[in-house]
């Protein structure tokens, strides 16, 4: 069994995560966009990562408080 690459905590019911999955590009533009509409910086994300097992797939993560 593989151990997921991204440290994160969501047992609180408040904290929304969201995996983005897709080329490098295209999550990198996600990012870009979710931030230019002010719904997350860009720091907050994890650092992009291939996707295990899936060529040309990269992945990024982002828990944020939704009150």
């Amino acid at each position: 069994m593989t151990s997921f690459p991204f440290e994160f905590d969501n047992s609180d019911p408040r904290i929304l995560t969201i995996l983005v999955i897709g080329t490098e590009e295209k999550v990198r533009g996600y990012i870009q966009w979710q931030h230019q509409k002010g719904f997350a910086e860009v720091g907050a994300w994890s650092e992009i990562i291939p996707v295990p097992n899936c060529p040309g797939k990269y992945m990024s993560l982002l828990n944020k408080n939704i009150s």
